[in-house]
This record gives C-alpha cells, sequence and structure tokens, in this order.
C-alpha cells in the first residue's frame, strides 16, 4: 500500500474506532438564546474556503468573532453544528475554515490555509456589507484535535503584526493533536494577554494527552493566573455513558450540512451531544471567552470551581465526575496511550509523502 493511501485508510480507522458512540439527534433550540436564527455564507472553494455563520433574529451591529478550527478530515460544519449553533445564538460570528480539501492537502498547509481564510473572513465582516461587523477587542478561538494545535499556532503568529491577526483574548484547544510533529511557530510567543485552556481526554486514543500538554508547557509567556488544563473523565455509571474520547467535543447539527466531509455519514452519526458537551466543553469555552472579552483572567473566571466544571447528576442523584482542573501538569492524571495510537507512524519517512523540508520535522 502506497503512504497516501495509508494516509486515508488511517483517516477512515480513525473514525471507525468510535462508531459504537451512536447517532446523535438534531439539537432543540435553546431558550433562552439571545438571537433565533443563523445566517449562513460560504465563501471561496478548496481549501482556503470557509463558512461565516452569523446571528440572526435580531441581527446585531457587531458581534465577537470566534473562529472555530475542525479536526482532521472534518471540514464538514455540521460534525460541529450544535456548538457553532450554541456560540452564534448567543451572539457570536463563527468564522469556520476549511483548511484541508481531502488527503491531498499536505499537512504543512494547514496553518497558512487557516491563516488566509480567517484574514479574509475578517475583512468580509469589516466591510459590512451584508454581515455583522466584529465587535472591537473581542476574537478568540477555539479548536479541536488537528484544530486545536492550530488554535494554539494562530495565537503564536497573532504576536507578530505584520501577520495580520487581532488580539487574540482566549484560546481553548480541546484534545489537541497533530498530524505531524513540527517547532514552529513556537508556542512561547503565545501573546501573556491571551487566557489559554488545554483540555485533554480520558479514553482518548486517538492523541492522547502529550501534544497538549506540550502546549500548555511551552506556553510560557501566557502567567499561570491565566491558563488552565482540563482533564476530562469518563462516567459510565448512568446510560448511555458520558466517554471522554477524541469525539466526545463533536456535536452534529444536520441543518449545517454542506454535503463535504470523508464519511460524511459516519462523522454525522458520531456527533453526540449530551452533559460533556452542553456543561462541559461549551461551558469551559463560554467562560473563557467571556472572561477574555472582558479583560479578567482565569483564577477569576475559575474561582468557583463548581461553576466552572461542574457536570450535573445522574438521575439517581450522583454527581457525575467533573474534569480535573488544574494550572499545574504535575497535578493532572496521565492520557494512556500518552500520545495516542498514531494512525500515522511519525517514523514513516513524512518528508517523502508530505514533501516538506527537514526543518519542519521534528527529530
Amino acid at each position: 500500500m502506497n503512504p497516501m493511501s495509508r494516509i486515508a485508510l488511517a483517516g477512515a480507522l480513525t473514525l471507525a474506532v468510535f462508531a459504537s458512540r451512536g447517532r446523535a439527534e438534531e439539537p432543540p433550540p435553546e431558550e433562552a438564546a439571545a438571537h433565533g436564527q443563523v445566517a449562513r455564507y460560504q465563501i471561496g472553494t478548496g481549501p482556503r474556503s470557509y463558512w461565516l455563520f452569523e446571528p440572526a433574529d435580531p441581527r446585531p451591529e457587531n458581534a465577537p468573532v470566534v473562529v472555530f478550527l475542525h479536526g482532521w478530515f472534518s471540514v464538514n460544519p455540521a460534525f460541529y453544528g450544535a456548538w457553532i449553533d450554541h456560540l452564534v445564538r448567543d451572539g457570536k460570528t463563527v468564522v469556520f475554515p476549511r483548511y484541508q480539501n481531502d488527503v491531498g492537502t499536505l499537512p504543512r498547509d494547514f496553518l497558512p490555509n487557516a491563516l488566509h481564510a480567517v484574514r479574509d473572513a475578517l475583512g468580509v465582516l469589516r466591510s459590512g456589507r451584508g454581515h455583522v461587523r466584529p465587535a472591537a477587542g473581542k476574537f478568540a478561538l477555539i479548536g479541536h484535535s488537528a484544530g486545536g494545535n492550530l488554535a494554539a499556532q494562530l495565537a503564536a503568529l497573532s504576536a507578530d503584526p505584520g501577520v495580520g491577526l487581532p488580539e487574540v483574548k482566549a484560546v481553548t484547544a480541546f484534545f489537541p493533536g497533530e498530524v505531524l510533529p513540527s517547532r514552529e511557530p513556537s508556542f512561547d510567543r503565545i501573546p501573556a494577554t491571551t487566557l489559554l485552556v488545554v483540555a485533554v481526554g480520558q479514553d482518548d486514543v486517538v492523541v492522547g494527552d502529550r501534544h497538549g500538554r506540550r502546549i500548555f508547557a511551552e506556553a510560557t509567556s501566557v502567567p499561570r493566573e491565566r491558563k488552565r488544563f482540563l482533564f476530562y473523565r469518563t462516567d459510565r455509571h448512568g446510560h448511555p455513558a458520558l466517554v471522554a474520547d477524541h469525539m466526545a467535543p463533536t456535536g452534529a447539527n444536520a441543518r449545517l450540512d454542506d454535503g463535504e466531509g470523508v464519511l460524511r455519514a459516519l462523522q454525522l452519526g458520531l456527533g453526540s451531544v449530551d452533559a460533556l458537551d452542553r456543561a462541559g466543553f461549551w461551558r469551559v469555552a463560554d467562560a473563557t471567552l467571556a472572561a477574555g472579552f472582558a479583560g479578567g483572567n482565569l483564577d477569576e473566571a475559575a474561582a468557583d470551581a463548581e461553576a466552572f466544571v461542574n457536570l450535573g447528576y445522574w438521575s439517581d442523584g450522583r454527581k457525575v465526575a467533573a474534569p480535573v482542573l488544574t494550572d499545574e501538569l504535575d497535578s493532572a492524571p496521565r492520557v494512556i496511550l500518552s500520545n495516542g495510537i498514531r494512525v500515522i507512524p511519525w517514523d514513516l519517512d513524512l518528508r517523502s509523502v508530505f514533501d516538506v523540508g527537514s526543518s519542519a520535522v521534528a527529530r
């Protein structure tokens, strides 16, 4: 089997591992939502295209901008549609860069593709022609899997004024991983003013926790009061079980389906919405973004740990296992396997497969 076929098969196997999670139901509308509609715009084609999701009914003059970065091959926004819907109905504009077309998109191009899409989207929004303008000083990044890595990389790039990104107020990287190892841009360039949350999952056998720990440890410019590390735990006490696997941060919404994606039907079927989503990932991101936009820090936002990470109770009254919240990596449990199952082995000749220079591959 040639290397490119191995990579395509690896992507399929990564998704198939989690087929037992069950099919997602259409998420109900949120009762307390500030906006009744989500306006959608698809701009461009190919790996530098993106979606804009803007609050409507009523349409605001301006709104915070959140860049939502998908995982490897998860280019269909419906895969994260429930979360996107939640963000937009709460009054935020979401930019969803595609950054990847198919297996032919080189991993070295993920970051420049995402950066191009974000800058273009900001230009479209700032024009105000038929779009909600960006609210000043309210720009944040959310990412899952490879998108979690991209979120941290974009935050690092934002330190350079020439890159053309606004000040990043908050980054939330959920279960971050990378397709091939890279040391650039260095995470110590993430600005000290950024709020940083990195989360990993107990049963994430795809990426483990090694890269999440690396992002957190190497973001040395971010002071302790402005960053937190979370270890989400699996709780099988009730039915259905709450499983902190790699696909846990996804939540499908067929209303945002654009018909794209490798194994699209399987991907949509994996995205169940449960307490890990609503009371876990969404709540943590909401609180982090709110603190960042208000100029606060995570010591303040997470001062009431019960409110920050409480996942609620089972029907028999037993409390759902809450994630471990810490600012010290040594106090967080490890994920087994710590580096995941490595569906693309790093001993593969990645330079020949992806045509990257030696400087882009860690030795």
